[in-house]
């Protein structure tokens, strides 16, 4: 497969160059050697290709690709840093905030992303053009909205940076987004003022389609739960779903499909493509078919507001199509790089999201995992094969992932394989009747609209049912399990040799396998043993509290003031991954008198 994908070699090498960039320092000199380093390599591959010279443009090339790697995200760090510059070095007493998403709701806040447009100095107002993230009061008299301005009285703040050990970096994760300022604002900080909304006439669209796509759910779905459901897996809004449905979700292996995401767009397309195949037979028949299934995706994307990962995910399956239609032969691995090399060209930071990094490495463990997975079993009957089809491609995902998703989120679902046929059956009916139950909403056809209707709310009512089931079995959430990023590296090399032997049916890379295996078994022990016998003191910083703690062997012993103990989500955000990290078996809560 491999050698039949010249874009999954570029991608790597475009990924090694945006990597590489961590140890590049974001100036105008290294912007300019870089792109000088990229224009001398892209000549030398014409020249070594029109002297049909092809090892050496093979080489030559990847290093172009390398440096355009490091060009693009060196790039996009020193306007980060001409975005904190803009600000820091500046005397000012408001700014004027433009809305540009729907509101998230948050337990005691509403968040939005905003562009700041201008800033108030003690002489005039001062043009500026960057991103903010700002937080309200869900108290507020007046809830702003995607397009509204807002004159804010005060300053924006850097995000809150890491300062525990093992701590969630929230200011590198809006960083990658490009938002280096956020704010929290009272009702007595701002107000709303009359204004134009100039930005983008699509991005206009995609805000108002997914309100009104909002409140049509809420008008046809009774059920508050199958509603968070459909509300969350459709327009990528969580701020309805229970919490107790949430913890289902995740017990159960998937939280993933509460959020939009590649996989969303997948079955989609999927869905679309079976109905609509069989138009590829007409004389014209296929490029109707391209422009109705772009067309169909693309209210999609807007029906859901059009966050990045939906549009990430929206031009990688807009490329499948396209190979499809145009290329008697296309390798799906190839056409995946090729998608991820478009993303990562226009927004380099992506690589670091972790939603993209689970949704290719998903996508590839499909390609290269599904075959040999359902291959293993190949029942007569057609209900059983469904089963056992929709088992191998979940199987497939979930190893292609579950060693980065241990690396992130230190927990495993044990049954999974349980549940995940089950969601993907019935979120395979839910996705489309939903965007049928919209579609029909224009129409006014009451009688099918009321079909449909019941449809939608079976499927997230079954689909709630299904997920709920793993709480009531043992053992369902294997947690506190600790990876670095060796061992996911091995991890990861240990799969690919295994399916390497599969794939050429050359046994003896067996052989490798079993090196990998006894690698990373070294190393694992070896480590947990440097961290039982390695005993530290740490002195935690954390808002409204005094923390300090003890490790002594597997144990941690937390000296607090008495509100900490109390506090589990302060406890969770700031110090479960340090005891997760160094495998604390047991943690003791000494208050402070």
């Amino acid at each position: 497969m491999l050698p039949r994908s010249p874009f999954v070699g570029v991608v790597l090498f475009y990924i090694a160059g945006i990597l590489l960039s961590e140890i590049i320092p974001a100036s105008d000199q290294s912007t300019t050697l870089l792109v000088l380093l990229s224009a001398l390599l892209l000549t030398v591959c014409f020249i070594l290709y029109s002297k049909s010279l092809k090892a050496a443009f093979g080489i030559t090339f990847s290093l172009f690709m390398v440096s355009l790697g490091a060009f693009t995200m060196t790039s996009l760090e020193k306007s980060n840093d001409a975005n904190i510059t803009a600000l820091t070095d500046v005397s000012y007493s408001a700014y004027e905030a433009d809305i540009k998403t729907l509101p998230e709701k948050r337990s005691k806040s509403i968040r939005y992303e905003a562009r700041i447009t201008r800033i108030r100095t003690p002489e005039k107002w001062v043009n500026v053009d960057l991103k903010a993230l700002i937080s309200i009061n869900q108290e507020v008299a007046i809830i702003p909205g995607p397009g509204n301005r807002l004159i804010v009285n005060g300053t924006l703040e850097r995000p809150m940076a890491a300062a525990n050990p093992m701590q969630f970096d929230y200011r590198g994760y809006l960083r990658n987004k490009g938002i280096v300022w956020t704010d929290y604002l009272d009702g007595r900080s701002f107000q709303l003022i009359p204004a134009a909304d100039h930005a983008f006439f699509l991005k206009q669209w995609s805000t108002g389609i997914s309100k009104w796509a909002a409140d049509v759910l809420k008008a046809n779905v009774d059920d508050d739960a199958a509603y968070g459901l459909i509300k969350a897996m459709l327009l990528g809004r969580r701020d309805d779903l229970r919490s107790d449905q949430v913890s289902d979700y995740t017990t159960s292996g998937t939280v993933h499909i509460l959020s939009v995401s590649g996989m969303h767009v997948a079955i989609i397309f999927l869905v679309i493509t079976y109905l609509l195949g069989w138009m590829k037979r007409w004389p014209l028949g296929k490029m109707l078919y391209l422009t109705l299934i772009i067309a169909l995706l693309g209210f999609y994307a807007l029906v859901t507001g059009l966050p990045p990962s939906v549009q990430r995910a929206t031009l990688m399956c807009i490329v499948f199509v396209v190979a499809e239609v145009f290329s008697r032969k296309h390798n799906a691995m190839n056409t995946l790089a090729f998608s991820a090399l478009l993303i990562l060209l226009v927004d380099p930071a992506a690589l670091y999201d972790v939603g993209f990094q689970l949704s290719y490495l998903a996508m590839s463990g499909i390609f290269f995992l599904y075959e040999p997975l359902n291959s293993v079993f190949t029942p007569a009957n057609k209900l059983l094969k469904f089963v056992w089809q929709i088992s191998a491609l979940s199987f497939a995902a979930q190893l292609a992932t579950f060693p980065l998703s241990l690396f992130y989120f230190h927990q495993f679902p044990s049954y999974f394989w349980l549940v995940t046929p089950f969601v993907i059956a019935f979120t395979n009916v839910l996705l489309p009747a939903a965007l049928v139950l919209l579609l029909l909403s224009t129409l006014h056809v009451f009688w099918l609209q009321l079909i449909v209707n019941k449809v939608v709310w079976l499927s997230a009512y079954l689909t709630n049912i299904a997920v709920s089931v793993p709480k009531s079995l043992p053992g369902y959430l294997l947690e506190n399990l600790n990876l670095d990023k060796v061992e996911v590296a091995l991890l990861y090399a240990l799969l690919f040799t295994i399916w390497y032997a599969y794939h050429s049916r050359t046994y003896q890379y067996l052989k490798f396998s079993y090196l990998l295996v006894i690698i990373f078994a070294t190393y694992s022990v070896s480590r947990s043993i440097q961290i039982r016998l390695s005993d530290q003191m740490v002195v935690h910083s954390v808002p409204k509290h005094q923390v300090v703690s003890f490790k002594q062997g597997s144990s941690l012993y937390v000296v607090s003031d008495k509100a900490f103990r109390e506090d589990v989500d302060a406890y969770n955000f700031y110090i479960k991954t340090y005891a997760t990290s160094h495998e604390i078996g047991e943690t003791v809560f000494i208050t402070a008198k």
